[in-house]
């Protein structure tokens, strides 16, 4: 028996984006960039901090606060990466079966849906910064907001890869 692999979302959506735009693929190069960083950093303070317990008993407890806010941005960053590349979830059992016409109307809608909910998260976390942004972790006193703001980074590069979608696709 021959097995059949389904298309990825990207797959689906690659006859409709035929074009990539100059910003698209800067932005992509940026947010890779960062996340390829701030992965860098996190795995060698996650070291450090094993290193230090196990070989020298002397951990570093002050790493756990910087991972904890990093592990947000890395996030936030992830997921902007999949949306720039479409490679979100998706109901491709559904695209599958669309037209051309349809399947950009749909794609058009789903970006349209996704920046009205990123809005709304945006607005909901915004306002759980102003309540909690204010206070300090207990070892570097480094305030939560650092981490909090991870969310609206999300939103942000959720938005921007949304927004680039929907006007890529008018192009064609």
């Amino acid at each position: 028996m021959k097995d059949i692999d389904a298309p990825t979302p990207s797959e689906i959506l690659s006859e409709d984006i035929t074009r990539r735009s100059k910003l698209r693929d800067g932005f992509q190069w940026f947010v890779e960039t960062a996340a390829i960083v701030l992965l860098a950093v996190l795995v060698a303070l996650v070291l450090a901090n094993s290193l230090g317990r196990y070989l020298f008993a002397k951990p570093l407890p002050w790493t756990e606060e910087i991972v904890t806010a990093l592990l947000m941005w890395l996030g936030a960053l992830g997921i902007t990466i999949a949306g720039l590349k479409n490679e979100l979830i998706s109901c491709a059992i559904w695209t599958q079966k669309l037209s051309g016409a349809s399947k950009r109307r749909l794609a058009a809608f789903q970006s349209i849906f996704s920046l009205v909910v990123l809005a709304s998260v945006a607005v909901l976390a915004w306002q759980y910064l102003g309540i909690f942004g204010n206070d300090r972790s207990p070892i570097l006193g480094v305030s939560k907001s650092v981490a909090i703001s991870g969310i609206l980074a999300t939103c942000a590069g959720l938005g921007i890869a949304s927004t680039l979608n929907i006007f890529e696709r008018e192009k064609d």
